[in-house]
C-alpha cells in the first residue's frame, strides 16, 4: 500500500469506530401498573424485589483507515 501524499510504503491500517447507537427496550406500561399494585397490596414488601432494567442492544459501525507513518496522512480504505 502506498501513501497518496508522500509515496511511502510505511503505512498502517487500523479499524476506527465511527458511531455507536444503543436501543433500549423497557418493560412497558402494564408491567409498571402491576408492580405498583403489588407494592400497594403488600404494604411495600414488593420494593425489596429489584426493579428490572429491560434489554438493550448496541450497534457499532467501524471503518478501516490507513495512516502513513512518515507524513501522518490518513485516508479511508
Amino acid at each position: 500500500m502506498v501513501c497518496p501524499k508522500c509515496g511511502s510504503n510505511n503505512v498502517n491500517v487500523q479499524m476506527v469506530q465511527t458511531s455507536a447507537k444503543t436501543k433500549h427496550n423497557g418493560r412497558g406500561l402494564l408491567w409498571g401498573i402491576c408492580r405498583g399494585l403489588l407494592i400497594l397490596f403488600t404494604c411495600g414488601l414488593w420494593l425489596l424485589v429489584g426493579k428490572s432494567k429491560g434489554k438493550s442492544k448496541t450497534k457499532i459501525k467501524n471503518k478501516s483507515m490507513c495512516i502513513c507513518q512518515n507524513c501522518s496522512n490518513n485516508w479511508e480504505m
